[in-house]
């Protein structure tokens, strides 16, 4: 009868990579002169990123570590982020150069710097928007939880504690517990509260009406899946089959309160 319907860790661009690409001066052809004329035990091999514009193979900085942080994130890198440019820091580069339509050279200068500021951002809202649908979930899964830590409370006309519920009080007692306020009775959650959905998910309330003697909705429980709901009943608050005639012909509709 029902059908389902159908569901990090942020990287930014580092200020200190950016600001350090911006600002490193160009070396000039005096001090590669220089460099040159130095005795070769005497040369760092390794090149500061404070000297150059450009981070690139034998680079070690935290520029550089900066930038395998940002790979990482977007999935390129997977080795240590430990600051030296060697060839899994290059290889990586040039992947992410090959994507985006970029120079493929394994040196990661503006250009290269510029797009992968551009991919972190996005990636951080995609991140941001799993996250969110992570936490709906985890609303419902509460739901269905507190309901079924209660499962037993013996059925009390007007009540609305684990001492005893009526079927509306045990509705408003669990998603007052998931931190969301609901009418006192049926009729009024039916008319006034969350949306109504053509079929139900784990946590949405199904409604019956003409359980008794009143107008509109008269009963509602809580869905759980494969046809079942979480309800208080005359036994109590239990588990029951939706497919049964008896909840089939008082059927109203279902709600979501999420």
């Amino acid at each position: 009868m029902f059908t389902s319907r159908s569901s990090a860790r942020k990287y930014v661009i580092s200020s200190a990579l950016v600001t350090t690409m911006a600002l490193s001066p160009v070396l000039s052809s005096g001090v590669l002169a220089n460099a040159d004329s130095m005795p070769t035990e005497q040369k760092d091999t390794s090149k500061d990123v404070e000297e150059t514009t450009v981070l690139e193979n034998g680079d070690r900085s935290e520029a550089v570590e900066d930038l395998q942080t940002e790979l990482e994130a977007l999935g390129y890198y997977t080795y240590n982020l430990d600051g030296i440019y060697g060839p899994i820091t290059e290889d990586s580069v040039e992947d992410f150069q090959a994507e985006k339509g970029l120079t493929t050279d394994g040196v990661a200068g503006p250009e290269t710097i510029e797009a992968l500021s551009s991919a972190s951002s996005s990636n951080s809202v995609e991140l941001e928007d799993t996250t969110n649908e992570s936490d709906d979930q985890a609303s419902e899964s509460d739901v269905v939880e507190i309901a079924e830590s209660v499962i037993g409370t013996p059925y009390v006309w007007g009540g609305t504690t684990p001492e005893g519920f009526d079927s509306s009080g045990f509705i408003q007692y669990v998603f007052g517990e998931a931190g969301v306020d609901l009418h006192r009775v049926e009729d009024d959650m039916w008319k006034y509260d969350g949306e109504t959905v053509d079929s139900p998910e784990v946590g949405d309330v199904v409604f019956f009406e003409g359980t008794y003697d009143t107008e509109g909705a008269s009963h509602s429980g809580i869905y759980i899946g494969d046809d079942k709901m979480i309800h208080a009943g005359s036994d109590g608050v239990e588990v029951s089959d939706l497919s049964i005639d008896y909840w089939q012909d008082h059927y109203l509709g279902v709600k979501s309160f999420k």
